[in-house]
């Protein structure tokens, strides 16, 4: 099975890992071109931002929260803090 795995890496990762940045890098070009005013651009793309962190903080600070009262009765406020030295890991090493 291993050879299985690397003959797909080989396949799939090595071909599309080194065209796809530069797909990627002249499909955002294109659109820079094409943009006409950047004002506009900054301005829909800032309120897309605010949009995104909207979303997530209500993801995170009601919705989880809501569904972990719910489902295990209890106030989630001692689980998240007990949480907080492995989220503070997570982020500062970039774990995935």
């Amino acid at each position: 099975m291993d050879s299985m795995d690397r003959t797909v890496w080989i396949v799939w990762t090595v071909p599309y890992g080194w065209i796809s940045p530069f797909g990627i890098f002249f499909l955002v070009a294109e659109k820079i071109i094409d943009m006409k005013s950047l004002s506009d651009t900054v301005g829909q793309l800032g309120l897309y931002f605010i949009t995104v962190l909207l979303g997530l903080l209500i993801h995170g600070f009601i919705l989880l929260p809501a569904m972990y009262t719910f489902f295990v009765r209890e106030w989630p406020f001692r689980f998240t803090a007990n949480m907080g030295q492995a989220i503070a890991t997570a982020f500062g090493t970039a774990s995935r």
